[in-house]
């Protein structure tokens, strides 16, 4: 019997879980890793073939367990540190890397990146030098951080002082970017597959945010598949992008944009050559477009990928990526939670991660992401039933009292995206 290639996915959370599927499914063995020796905090070591306790980050033990275990690729999880980390493994173990340490630098710096952005015309968020007169709101972040970490929206000079001490604080790099709060727009995000240094674009879509209000401002609430302005982006922006992405000459990945829109215009604002947290390639496989997890896995082993010409589907129906927050009126442990059935059985589920598990601990007054759930359909209305469904039915029991779902997503958000 042929042995099977081993892979190994850097990262062990609840998102890991659908790359281990995705290898199973294309006949590997599948190895996660991290550093936590209690696997209810690593639920994907339960489904892979093999799971190491060692720390994603620690180069030299997985280094000398590839060796010993025979690892022919490495894939990254959903973080950028993660993708910085799979580079320098792969560099010491000699394996293909859809990304080397030039290419994620200039995403992975914010002023960098606006600058490279620049360079092919493709407009930017205004942004502050040290001796410009703010105008308030502002959005303060770390040059150099990913995943809204250390980022704030600053009202007045108080909140503007502390806000940056915040963001130097978790600057690796202590510098900070600090640029217009775009209050008066929408997030409009956009997915390019790149293969043999040619970036095709694959996916848009428009983000509900979680509400206006002072403090969540940045919690992204569900994701609109494709978006309303996918045609005005085409025609306005897309081939600046796509321009940009091709001189980088990366031969394999993934690059998510992130954009405001406003008033006619998208100005550039986060790109991150890693996979996205909302599992679209699940949307991809399913809209008839490229199934890019599948793609990356296939170069992480062989180091080739095939030279296909990509388009956008002209027919891929509707999706919907749900973010479900719930918040708990004590602090305590999950003792239940009740609708995961229900949910797994509905059409068009496409996409179900669950973040939070029995036993997890959650704080008085804290929003916690739940669980993730992404559908597919030609018709809205389905989509919005099982919405509506998630919203009645989603309830967590802590420490013997119950609670709903909070911050549920309306159906006036999600036709507001659609139309």
């Amino acid at each position: 019997m042929k042995e099977k290639l081993k892979i190994l996915v850097l990262g062990a959370t609840s998102n890991e879980i659908s790359i281990v599927e995705r290898v199973h499914e294309m006949g590997m063995y599948a190895i996660v890793t991290d550093y936590h020796t209690d696997w209810h905090d690593s639920p994907a070591k339960y489904v892979a073939d093999e799971a190491w306790n060692i720390s994603w980050s620690d180069i030299p033990a997985l280094k000398d367990k590839c060796i010993e275990c025979g690892v022919r690729g490495v894939l990254a999880g959903y973080s950028e540190f993660r993708v910085s980390c799979m580079i320098d493994l792969c560099e010491s173990l000699h394996l293909p890397c859809y990304i080397n340490r030039q290419q994620l630098e200039i995403t992975r710096d914010k002023l960098k990146f606006k600058n490279f952005c620049r360079q092919f015309n493709i407009p930017v968020v205004p942004d502050y030098g040290p001796d410009d007169e703010i105008v308030y709101p502002v959005i303060i972040k770390p040059t150099d951080r990913a995943g809204g970490i250390g980022i704030n929206v600053a009202y007045n000079a108080e909140e503007y002082a502390r806000y940056l001490d915040c963001a130097l604080s978790l600057s690796p790099s202590k510098t900070v970017i600090v640029e217009d709060f775009i209050s008066d727009g929408m997030k409009f995000d956009s997915a390019y597959y790149i293969e043999n240094g040619k970036s095709y674009l694959i996916e848009t879509c428009d983000t509900v945010m979680l509400n206006r209000e002072k403090g969540s401002e940045k919690v992204q609430n569900a994701w609109t598949f494709p978006s309303q302005h996918e045609k005005e982006y085409i025609e306005k922006v897309d081939g600046a992008v796509r321009q940009m992405l091709d001189s980088l000459d990366m031969p394999c990945g993934v690059a998510n944009i992130s954009f405001f829109y406003r008033n006619g215009s998208f100005y550039i604002f986060e790109t991150g050559f890693r996979l996205g947290g909302g599992h679209s390639f699940d949307y991809q496989r399913v809209s008839g477009g490229v199934d890019y997890l599948e793609k990356m896995l296939e170069y992480a082993v062989s180091g080739r990928c095939a030279d296909t010409k990509i388009e956008l589907p002209d027919d891929r129906g509707y999706a919907l990526t749900y973010n479900v927050y719930a918040e708990s009126s004590i602090s305590g442990k999950i003792e239940e939670i009740e609708g995961l059935d229900t949910i797994c059985e509905q059409p068009g589920l496409i996409t179900f991660v669950q973040m939070m598990q029995k036993g997890d601990v959650v704080e008085k007054g804290n929003a916690f992401l739940l669980m993730k759930c992404t559908w597919h359909s030609s018709s809205i209305n389905q989509i919005l039933d099982n919405v509506n469904e998630v919203n009645k039915i989603v309830r967590v029991r802590v420490n013997d009292v119950d609670f709903a779902v909070c911050y549920q997503l309306g159906e006036k958000d999600i036709l507001n995206k659609f139309n």
